[in-house]
C-alpha cells in the first residue's frame, strides 16, 4: 500500500511541476511587514515543498506517538505475563496443598473407621 502512496505522490509533484512550469510570470507577494516580487514558479513549487514538510512533520509526529503507544502496551503486556506466571504457580501449589489435604483427610477417615 505505500508504494501506491509513493506513486500517486509521484504524480501529483509531476502535476504540480508542471503547472509551475506554464505560469513563469513574476507576482507580488504580500507579507504581513512588506511584500517581495518573486517568480511564480518558485511560489507554487515553494507551497508544495512547504505543504510537503508539514505534512512530512505530522506524520512523524503520528509515527512517534504510535511507538509510545506501543512500547507502552508492550510494557502492560510483559507485566501481565509476568503475574499470569505467578498466579499459574500459585495455582500449582495450592493444587498440591489441596491433594495433600484431601490424602491427609482420606488418612484421617480410615484411621478413625478403625
Amino acid at each position: 500500500m505505500s508504494m501506491f502512496y509513493l506513486v500517486l505522490a509521484l504524480l501529483f509533484s509531476m502535476f504540480v511541476a508542471a503547472v509551475a512550469m506554464t505560469n513563469a510570470t513574476i507576482v507580488t507577494v504580500y507579507y504581513l511587514f512588506g511584500h517581495a516580487q518573486i517568480s511564480l514558479i518558485v511560489l507554487i513549487l515553494g507551497s508544495a515543498c512547504a505543504g510537503a514538510l508539514a505534512m512530512g512533520f505530522f506524520g512523524l509526529f503520528r509515527n512517534i506517538r504510535t511507538h509510545l503507544k506501543f512500547r507502552e502496551a508492550h510494557r502492560n503486556q510483559l507485566e501481565l505475563q509476568g503475574r499470569l506466571d505467578f498466579l499459574e504457580k500459585e495455582k500449582i501449589r495450592l493444587e498440591a496443598d489441596l491433594s495433600r489435604q484431601q490424602q491427609e483427610r482420606e488418612v484421617a477417615v480410615i484411621e478413625v473407621s478403625e
